[in-house]
């Protein structure tokens, strides 16, 4: 057994280099993240043969756990956008909210409505449409770009069918239906107070500079990417694959709430069979607007999009079940049982300083919650709140290591330092907030 000092010390240097071969030497996240994992097995002194099978058993074991959810998640996200289902739920809340509601259209819309949908996906999307209403309004391009990345991140992270939040759901083998509430009651408000305290640093204390914060765009290529209103679907049909998710869902959480026990509504609202059911909702108007082979080609793109996000995220199941073999749970435990509000703190610093580093979310979280899981048990810490915790901690700080930074540059025509006031800022400020949601829970609830 190796002492508690190298075990410390030994985590540090692995994740450094893992987040080094990342993003200096642009290797790919799961093989630094596979390379990372069997150095830090063998260098904690975990026998060979162990080191493997740890790898492939965390590898099957998360699989089996999240790998059908995101497959259907990002499938049932692709035919949305692929019929504009977005672009015609931003528009329906933008006259809900109105022109100076429209930062929170964007934040509370993407955090709670579309998560479903793939990051990157959502915002090639989304962003024309912020950019026009920014124009529109003559608001600051921040007071829109801020938002529009605050509701992505925290759709992603905190609310189910959020890929990164499905992933970690399996790494402490949570269900989906565990953090169905939680998770919007955490994100909404989050995202409300962060966006009025980052609108109100932009435009009332003018912390934008458009001299220095933007950059000429060819506002013609914005022009174009504008969707056209009249082939758009209406509200009910965009919103329909949504719908089908979350009723199926909660009615099997409400029937045993109500005494009904349906052995019918629990199946059809068991998380694999509710989210098949909302992909083929959307898959049903996809054939219908755009014929069977335009269904077939978003599927199989959908189909090659998954195939990166499962192994990485696989691969991060990989890294928790060596971490678990490395005895690190018994130092946390020494350290965290002066305070039981500790290890939160930790989980959400873990994650910050790895989104920080390597630019994923994903992986940021579930490193986080693989370090932390062998104690919650032992602590008496909340599943959910460690879960939230982790993508709270999973939003913060995304900076030039994250390619939605780039994106996110370019689309809203952004200088890097006006990038990182928008994407870097508005993100930190969530996490913080996010954070201190979480805390508040673990204190009253």
């Amino acid at each position: 057994m190796v002492s508690a000092a190298w075990l410390i010390i030994d985590f540090v240097l692995v994740f450094v280099a893992i987040a080094l071969l990342i993003v200096r030497l642009k290797l790919n996240p799961a093989l630094a993240l596979l390379l990372g994992t069997i150095v830090l097995g063998i260098t904690t002194g975990i026998p060979l043969d162990d080191v493997v099978a740890g790898i492939n058993e965390g590898f099957g074991s998360l699989m089996a756990e999240v790998g059908l959810l995101i497959s259907l998640g990002v499938v049932m996200g692709l035919l949305m956008s692929s019929y504009g289902a977005v672009q015609r739920i931003v528009g329906g809340i933008l006259k809900v909210f109105g022109t100076r509601g429209s930062p929170y259209a964007f934040g509370l819309t993407l955090s709670t409505v579309t998560p479903a949908i793939y990051f990157d996906v959502l915002l090639v999307l989304v962003a024309p449409i912020a950019r026009r209403v920014a124009r529109i309004t003559g608001r600051p391009v921040a007071s829109l770009a801020g938002p529009v990345s605050m509701g992505l991140a925290a759709g992603n992270a905190l609310v189910i069918p959020g890929a990164a939040m499905l992933a970690y759901l399996g790494t402490l083998s949570l269900s989906p239906s565990d953090l169905l509430v939680p998770g919007f009651l955490v994100a909404v408000p989050s995202v409300a107070l962060a966006i009025f305290l980052y609108v109100g640093a932009m435009e009332r204390l003018r912390w934008w500079n458009p001299a220095r914060d933007e950059e000429a765009v060819d506002e013609q290529v914005l022009v174009e990417a504008e969707p056209d209103e009249t082939r758009l679907p209406s509200m009910p049909v965009a919103l329909a694959p949504v719908l089908v998710v979350l009723v199926l869902i909660v009615a099997a959480i409400a029937a045993p709430l109500a005494g009904v026990e349906n052995a019918v509504v629990q199946f059809v609202g068991s998380p694999v069979v509710a989210l098949l059911a909302g992909a083929l909702t959307a898959l049903v108007i996809t054939a219908l607007r755009s014929g069977l082979a335009g269904q077939a080609d978003v599927v199989n793109k959908a189909l090659e999009t998954v195939g990166t996000i499962l192994v990485v995220t696989a691969v991060s199941g990989s890294l928790g079940q060596i971490i678990a073999g490395t005895g690190m749970q018994d130092v946390l435990a020494n350290l965290f049982e002066a305070n039981s509000a500790l290890p939160l703190l930790a989980v959400w610093f873990i994650a910050a300083v790895m989104r920080m580093a390597i630019g994923g979310q994903t992986v940021a979280g579930i490193t986080a919650i693989s370090i932390i899981a062998p104690l919650v048990d032992g602590l008496g810490l909340s599943p959910v709140l460690v879960v939230l915790a982790a993508g709270a901690g999973g939003i913060f700080g995304g900076q030039f290591s994250d390619n939605a930074f780039w994106m996110l540059r370019s689309l809203f025509g952004l200088s890097t330092r006006g990038t990182l006031k928008t994407y870097t800022l508005g993100q930190s400020m969530l996490s913080v907030i996010a954070l201190l949601a979480v805390l508040g829970a673990d204190v009253f609830v």
